[in-house]
């Protein structure tokens, strides 16, 4: 069973209690939130890894939520007043009404990268908080920035598996709204780069499941689960007896 975490650095809570996963070898890879990690998190993740040559650790691009990486006066379309992030659904409707600047989102996806190159990290996975990358032009930007900084994985829309009728709901509104943003970044019809191409194994989000479906009855070793442990988001739960 491979079990991938996202929001390492949510809080010192949680990023001990991954860390805790990621010493007995429960999961394959983790993502972090660099615009909320802790210095003491950063270290400790850094001094684990150093047994885990195999592991994938990725940047969980951060869009929405808390402070940016980047002085709030050089990414002024993706912040409030305070300088902090607007809420997903106020990032959706800018980017629809075309008030989000395509080099401001780069720029900070790149200083988030870069406050992980910086601490010596290997980053080998791109994956967003609340799935921005599913959308245009993140989506776009993020398949750049994997391609110069020679990123191997980015998590794709294409290679989702959904089991319960409330993930396939989710899944359907978020290609719908995915659909949309890439009409009104360029203008033609198609779906945003994330969600073109397949990998080597399926992803099901956890936080999408119903809690009618057992992770149980899934039996293809393509398959990986995104967990997010010791947080509340997670709706399914039936990972739990994976890390006892």
């Amino acid at each position: 069973m491979k079990l991938y975490s996202d929001d390492f650095g949510y809080n010192s809570k949680v990023d001990k209690g991954i860390i805790k996963l990621i010493r007995r070898n429960k999961l394959f890879g983790a993502s972090v939130l660099s615009t909320m990690v802790i210095s003491p998190s950063l270290r400790w993740l850094s001094y684990t890894l150093n047994r885990k040559k195999d592991f994938i650790l990725g940047l969980h691009i951060n869009l929405i939520e808390g402070i940016p990486a980047s002085h709030f006066l050089n990414i002024r379309s993706l912040v409030d007043r305070d300088g902090k992030f607007f809420p997903l659904i106020f990032f959706v409707i800018n980017l629809f009404l075309g008030r989000i600047s395509k080099a401001q989102i780069k720029s900070e996806i790149e200083a988030q990268l870069t406050k992980l190159l910086n601490r010596g990290f290997n980053v080998r996975m791109f994956d967003s908080h609340q799935h921005t990358h599913a959308l245009s032009p993140v989506s776009e930007i993020t398949v750049d920035l994997a391609r110069k900084y020679n990123i191997p994985y980015i998590r794709s829309f294409n290679s989702i598996k959904n089991y319960s009728l409330k993930a396939r709901l989710t899944y359907a509104f978020i290609k719908i709204t995915a659909f949309i943003s890439y009409f009104v970044a360029y203008k033609r019809i198609g779906m945003p780069a994330t969600w073109q191409s397949k990998q080597e194994f399926n992803w099901t989000v956890m936080s999408w499941e119903s809690n009618t479906f057992n992770i149980d009855s899934v039996e293809l070793e393509s398959s990986a689960f995104v967990i997010h442990p010791y947080l509340p988001f997670d709706t399914n739960k039936s990972y739990r007896s994976f890390i006892k």
